[in-house]
């Protein structure tokens, strides 16, 4: 065998044991499912859900919504505080006796932090609530909530809501 056919046999060997490498250079690669960017999830159509289930203002159709540990906190516009979705869901009956209906629209400058399984949102929000005698009343508030995925369900573990302070008195 002369030098030229050395060399030859040399560089398809070298060919053949590369192309395995250089055909996978080509592949994308798969990202482990732990490391992901989790998939895109509709909270803002899960917390106008929320609001639209208070719309009767009864607990019993907000329920699944929320966690039902009796140790977490729920901050509500009256009273101060609830803990426990037990005292939430007796509570609100009281809060809400001279209203027969309300409608709560979520705003528009919802913003939604995802972790993992946690996710934390503020806003805006809107009520239009109807009182047994047939008033009318409007109310404007903010909202944070914290939601905890357990399962397929993204539950309240916490939650905040709260109105502006009427402004002051002018001065005289």
């Amino acid at each position: 065998m002369n030098l030229r056919n050395i060399v030859a046999s040399i560089a398809v060997g070298v060919l053949l044991l590369a192309s395995p490498t250089l055909a996978r250079q080509g592949e994308k690669k798969e990202v482990p499912a732990k490391l992901a960017a989790p998939p895109a999830y509709d909270f803002r159509g899960l917390l106008q859900r929320l609001y639209d289930a208070w719309s009767d203002l009864d607990p019993a159709k907000a329920a699944p919504f929320y966690a039902k540990e009796a140790d977490h906190v729920f901050f509500d516009i009256t009273p101060l505080k609830y803990t426990g979705w037990a005292q939430y869901a007796e509570g609100v009956p009281k809060a809400f006796a001279a209203y027969s209906s309300g409608k709560f629209t979520l705003g528009k400058d919802l913003r939604v932090h995802r972790h993992g399984n946690l996710a934390w949102a503020t806003a805006t929000w809107r009520g239009e609530l109807l009182k047994k005698d047939g008033t009318k009343e409007t109310v404007e508030g903010r909202y944070t909530v914290l939601l905890e995925k357990r399962g397929d369900d993204w539950l309240i573990v916490h939650e905040h809501m709260s109105v502006p302070a009427p402004p002051p008195p002018a001065p005289k």
